[in-house]
């Protein structure tokens, strides 16, 4: 029996999560050549140094360090990029949320340098993922750079991500749950038998991810970093969620509720340009829950913890105009982009879309 190969983009090749787990910066660096550019945001960059310095300057690493708060562009990318190599760094190091971790993916790709990512939030699982969505200057979506390799080393400091804002939470708490009802979709699955494997392995850890976030995300949103299970929070959300997006690339899923974030970067840019990622993609969420047909049971008890995280609730929340020819395009877009066609999922789409008005 002959196979296709498949080049599967999964993981990254360390992951350190827990209290202290920044102390295991200085080794990496010095494993990894001993010389680092090291980026980071306005705050975030201060964080990490704060938390690190002291231990950088007694080892024998030596590095550069710079502030992003900029867009996330490959034309940004590119002047890092230009900056290590003239520097003649080993190693670049990305410090704070997603803009900036994916400018720096980015500049590893065009540097071919290897990379340490250091989260200081759980917002996207940008961390460890093997893609960086890059965008222009004004905000809208341009193009996916894929790493070429993984993701060298991700450090995930349980006590830098505990003084991230609620609302960073609970934005990636919906990013990561999205992954059930995306992966979902025309895949009613009760074993391996009804898919093949690797799809089989995204839809069972969605499961787990979603069971697992929709039960603790009360105490999660709550308590925060005291919360009973923060530390898995991390692991699941930096690492997990990203090695179900590894398994889901080319599987065929319809992700309408990331579908529903392009739309609102691309063509509601300004009005969206205020709202976290996964903000947009909760509402993408209850979009695709009820294109999926859940019981209307489980879409409220998504909505109710919504409302709870005080979250977008719908499409007026994320200041988009719901006037009859906003939604049309609304709903033209979505189903072009997901490749919508026949009558009765276009019948769908329109009432899912209905739900968020």
């Amino acid at each position: 029996m002959s196979h296709n190969m498949t080049a599967l983009k999964i993981g990254c090749g360390k992951y350190y999560h827990g209290q202290g787990a920044v102390n295991r910066l200085a080794d990496e660096i010095v494993r990894l050549g001993g010389r680092a550019f090291i980026i980071g945001g306005k705050s975030t960059l201060d964080l990490v140094m704060n938390a690190v310095a002291n231990q950088l300057d007694r080892s024998s690493v030596s590095y550069y360090t710079s502030y992003h708060t900029a867009q996330c562009t490959t034309e940004w990318a590119q002047h890092y990029a230009d900056i290590a190599l003239k520097n003649n760094c080993t190693v670049l190091v990305a410090c704070g949320g997603g803009k900036c971790i994916d400018t720096v993916k980015c500049a590893s790709v065009y540097s071919e340098l290897p990379i340490i990512t250091v989260p200081t939030s759980i917002a996207t699982c940008v961390a460890t993922s093997m893609v960086a969505i890059m965008y222009d200057d004004s905000g809208k979506r341009t193009i996916s750079v894929k790493l070429k390799k993984a993701i060298d080393v991700c450090i995930a400091d349980d006590d830098l991500i505990g003084t991230a804002p609620r609302r960073l939470l609970a934005a990636g708490i919906f990013d990561s749950i999205a992954k059930l009802p995306e992966s979902f979709h025309l895949k009613r699955v009760s074993s391996y038998l009804d898919c093949n494997l690797c799809e089989y392995i995204q839809i069972k850890n969605a499961e787990i991810i979603y069971e697992f976030l929709k039960n603790e995300a009360v105490d999660l949103y709550t308590n925060g970093k005291d919360a009973r299970l923060f530390s898995d929070c991390i692991l699941t959300n930096l690492l997990h969620t990203s090695i179900v997006s590894g398994f889901a690339d080319g599987s065929g899923q319809l992700a309408l509720a990331h579908a529903a974030y392009d739309f609102m970067r691309n063509n509601n840019t300004q009005n969206s340009a205020s709202h976290l990622h996964g903000e947009i993609v909760a509402v993408g969420i209850l979009i695709q829950m009820a294109f999926n047909q859940y019981p209307q049971k489980e879409i409220d008890e998504i909505y109710n913890l919504m409302k709870y995280m005080d979250m977008p609730l719908n499409l007026n929340d994320l200041d988009y105009d719901i006037t009859p020819d906003s939604l049309d395009l609304f709903f033209n877009i979505l189903a072009a982009s997901s490749n919508i066609t026949s009558k009765e999922d276009l019948a769908l789409l329109k009432k899912a879309i209905e739900t968020v008005v």
